[in-house]
């Protein structure tokens, strides 16, 4: 039987204790321009990503390790905001139209059709952390869910490091400066060189090879390295490191075909939320997911790196109860002969 059809069925649930939908939730929402609380998360997000669906807007990503009033965006290489969301709630969380005391619809615009994704972590609760040329390392973690949120301060010039916490080698993590402006640089287990080569968040750009970023060290089940010239003094940072969780969450990659007939992926479990980029190419990272398109083919993404609305592909993707297949030759996640790295999470 082929691997489509066997895929096609009843969705997979995470081993263990863990229920997928109180770790993890995408809900969708309609802006008032003002300020309004969001619910029917299930629970209290630690990690929420806000995207206007319908109008040319940033994506607003806000943290309760950092503190839920402060925001990053994920298309551009701007420093720390406050505002936008006033407060990570028991069920959802708080939105408004201000950003650093002025008028911004990021998050609110009146009439705005928007879609958040959330996960938690540890209720915002912190341990301290540690670090070599690093201080004020702080750890919050979801062991069970393989996330984590790592807030520290750069210390020197020189190489160092600090804890993630999650106690096992991650598969995929983000970091980017709160401080300053710069990128938001990715580490994915499937890039060529897992010592040395990078993507970039907010930009379309191939993998990377960044010469000593990374401090030329892969990461282990408790450090993460950064390399000489890359800490700064006094520069504050976040990072975001995952591990798949058997039944809940998968990072990997897969070979374009440039076939209507796509790549079959498998995940162990049917798809809440899927982002792919092309780490051969300059080709945008693309997010789907199963709120915004609730029946195959799932055709509507954003593109994470841009303030793009959203957009929708001629045949899409389809998530199955084990995975996904592409369904279009389109080059975002599809062009013949290019390697694609992707993070997926469970319905």
């Amino acid at each position: 039987m082929g691997l489509n059809k066997r895929l096609i069925g009843a969705g997979a649930t995470a081993s263990g204790a863990l229920t997928p939908s109180e770790n993890f939730k995408v809900i969708t929402y309609t802006g008032n321009g003002g300020t309004q609380s969001i619910t029917g998360v299930g629970f209290k997000p630690d990690f929420v990503w806000i995207k206007d669906r319908g109008a040319t807007g940033y994506h607003a990503v806000h943290d309760s390790t950092r503190g839920a009033t402060k925001g990053l965006f994920t298309n551009v290489t701007n420093a720390e905001y406050t505002g936008l969301v006033t407060s990570l709630d028991t069920d959802g969380f708080t939105v408004n139209h201000t950003k650093d005391g002025s008028d911004n619809n990021t998050t609110n615009r009146d009439g705005g059709d928007f879609v958040a994704w959330c996960w938690k972590a540890n209720g915002g609760t912190t341990a301290s952390g540690s670090g070599t040329n690093t201080t004020s390392v702080t750890n919050q973690v979801n062991s069970d869910a393989g996330f984590s949120i790592t807030t520290f301060t750069g210390s020197a010039s020189a190489a160092g490091n600090f804890t993630h916490g999650l106690g096992e080698v991650p598969d995929m993590y983000i970091v980017k400066t709160t401080s300053f402006s710069d990128s938001w640089f990715v580490w994915h287990k499937d890039l060529t060189n897992t010592t040395g080569y990078a993507l970039r968040l907010n930009t379309n750009a191939a993998e990377q090879n960044l010469t000593g970023f990374w401090n030329d060290t892969a990461p282990t089940s408790t450090l993460i390295s950064l390399g000489n010239g890359v800490l700064v003094n006094n520069a504050t940072y976040v990072a975001y490191a995952f591990k798949s969780i058997d039944g809940f969450s998968s990072f990997g990659s897969y070979t374009g075909n440039g076939s209507n007939d796509g790549p079959i992926v498998e995940t162990g479990f049917e798809p809440a939320f899927l982002m792919i980029k092309d780490t051969s190419e300059a080709h945008s990272w693309t997010i789907h997911d199963n709120t915004r398109d609730t029946t195959n083919p799932r055709k509507k993404y954003v593109l994470p790196n841009s303030y793009n609305v959203e957009a929708a592909d001629l045949n899409g993707i389809n998530f199955y109860s084990n995975g996904f297949q592409l369904l279009d030759d389109y080059q975002y996640y599809n062009k013949s002969g290019n390697t694609y790295i992707y993070m997926a999470f469970a319905a």
